[in-house]
């Protein structure tokens, strides 16, 4: 019987500026330890390419966005994980696919060994119309998930 190594390559922080990624950045960096290294990954639609696209339906459902505001978020998301001791880069990737397919693909690139996500609170008809990215991964994906909550009760803990 042979053994599958682990996954050593750095995590890929999933970053969309919400509450709920920042935390799953600070909790990551609490997991894995300082210095440990870090993808911050951002997938957007340019907003010269976003015509005809119906917000995930027909296309990417990737945010809509100018290239200067997604970059100036991928910023944030960098200077956040490596203010949380990370070693962190960040990859900024113009959607042509869904986005737990772009992740999917990073991840496999790199040899990631988490995945890091916030997990969007979404209404019964989002969830269906939609699909969830944290859904598709946790479902058809082999890598190790964190997935943080908004505001989750003990994701970042008192004192921490």
């Amino acid at each position: 019987m042979s053994t599958v190594p682990a996954p050593d390559g750095p995590a890929v922080l999933c970053w969309d500026g919400s509450e709920a990624a920042a935390e799953a950045i600070r909790d990551s960096a609490r997991l894995l330890g300082d210095g440990q290294p870090a993808i911050v990954l951002f997938a957007y639609v340019p907003t010269e390419r976003a015509r005809g696209v119906l917000g995930g339906v027909s296309g990417p459902d990737a945010p809509i966005m100018a290239a200067v505001e997604a970059e100036e978020l991928l910023d944030r998301g960098v200077a956040m994980a490596r203010d949380a001791g990370l070693d962190a880069t960040g990859e900024l990737v113009v959607a042509e696919a869904k986005t737990a397919g772009i992740i999917a693909e990073l991840a496999e690139e790199r040899n990631a060994r988490l995945i890091a996500m916030g997990q969007r609170r979404r209404s019964a008809l989002g969830r269906l119309v939609l699909g969830s990215v944290t859904r598709e991964l946790l479902g058809d994906f082999h890598r190790p998930v964190l997935v943080v909550g908004p505001g989750s009760p003990g994701a970042h803990p008192r004192g921490a």
